[in-house]
């Protein structure tokens, strides 16, 4: 199988410094976990939040730890450090090579978008956000590891795109193109998707704006791995 992720970010308008934070890391024992938090409110304080809260969830994935441990210890770090006066959103995307399955972890009122054997479908509701309470808990989803499989979450500023303007992104359409996308063809989409969510607030967008996507595919031809990346300063 072959692993590809793909994923887009912006600041608010007016803000140099994206208060959400992605990461990508490997998994010890095989396979690839795909990390979004988002601090709450926009700029450095906001990019301090998330950025600790995503170190913290690639320090304990890199050592082994499960993605449901990894989440409530991130939970229980941020409520400590912060006494509970923070709050931030954490999802946690991952293949998981050891036991074949797709798993995903979800502190976050935002929905995570699944395409698996041609059905779209979402997982939302049932999470809470991370730093308020000390006994939050994840929502956790195990799905088998099938090629053809993609996931797809975001910040809050995709669901918020154009609201202030009366318009907002035509959700329908949306997963049916996910329905129809091929692997491959993931970074493409995610930028266009990008593309359309900054055109609703015409370009300067009124919160961060983070897309993730990660698909899976048959490929038993090539061992080289690539990435690249696009980061302006």
């Amino acid at each position: 199988m072959r692993i590809d992720v793909a994923w887009a970010k912006i600041p608010k308008g007016g803000f140099g410094e994206s208060g959400d934070t992605i990461e990508l890391v490997e998994r010890p024992l095989g396979g690839i976990s795909l990390i979004l938090a988002d601090g709450q409110g926009s700029g450095p304080a906001a990019k301090r939040i998330s950025r600790l809260v995503s170190m913290k969830a690639v320090s304990l994935i890199a050592d082994g730890s499960r993605d449901g441990a990894v989440a409530r210890a991130v939970q229980d770090m941020l409520y400590t450090a912060r006494e509970g006066r923070v709050t931030a959103t954490l999802v946690v995307l991952s293949c998981d090579m050891h036991t074949n399955t797709v798993v995903i972890a979800r502190n976050t009122p935002v929905p995570v978008l699944i395409r698996q054997e041609n059905v779209v479908f979402r997982l939302e509701g049932g999470s809470e956000v991370i730093g308020t309470y000390r006994k939050t808990r994840p929502a956790m989803t195990e799905l088998p590891l099938i090629p053809g499989t993609i996931l797809l979450t975001f910040s809050d500023g995709v669901i918020n795109a154009g609201k202030r303007f009366g318009k907002s992104l035509p959700w329908d359409m949306i997963e049916q193109e996910l329905q129809s996308l091929e692997v491959k063809d993931l970074e493409e989409w995610v930028n266009d998707l990008m593309t359309r969510t900054l055109a609703l607030d015409k370009d300067r967008p009124s919160d961060d704006v983070s897309i993730v996507a990660l698909g899976i595919r048959s490929d038993v031809q090539n061992a080289i791995r690539t990435l690249s990346a696009s980061i302006p300063y």
